[in-house]
């Protein structure tokens, strides 16, 4: 006669655990993005090199230092000049303030004046505020950044380029 077909087992404890644990839970998948991301942030901040940020940051600055001894040269009604030392790759104005060109950033200067003691002068402010003008470009990789110093005001402007 026919074969009667047994039933099926019934459903324990320990088979309803192991499907319930077939997959990933909310938890792990979050601590693993976490863990992703912490990677990724180190791996950009320990990049080398000047970004457009940085670069940005160097070009503001230099205006800031040109922009303080124009008010120095007003202030004392002696004549100060910025000037650049380029074995160090350092901007620095007669009052003892100094910025750094990183050695990835191409520095060009438009208007410079004739070396001296060693370093070379970028521009020179007078009492009355005007300056010799000068335009100095600091650039990286196809980003790049103007800074004017009219010679009539002797005004401090950075455009981007």
């Amino acid at each position: 006669m026919a074969a009667k077909a047994a039933p099926a087992p019934p459903r324990t404890f320990r088979t309803l655990s192991a499907e319930a644990n077939g997959g990933f839970t909310l938890i792990e998948v979050v601590a693993a993005m976490a863990i992703v991301a912490l990677v990724a942030c180190l791996a950009v901040t320990m990049t080398r090199g000047t970004g457009r940020a940085q670069l940005k940051a160097v070009a503001l600055e230099a205006a800031a230092l040109l922009r303080r001894e124009r008010v120095g040269a007003i202030l004392t009604g002696r004549e100060r000049q910025v000037s650049l030392d380029g074995t160090r790759r350092v901007l620095s104005g007669d009052s003892g303030g100094a910025v750094a060109i990183p050695r990835d950033v191409a520095l060009d200067i438009v208007g410079a004046g004739d070396p001296w003691s060693g370093r070379h002068a970028i521009l020179r402010f007078h009492p009355d505020g005007a300056s010799s003008g000068a335009v100095l470009r600091v650039s990286r990789e196809g980003a790049q950044y103007e800074i004017r110093v009219n010679w009539y005001t002797g005004g401090v402007a950075i455009a981007p380029r």
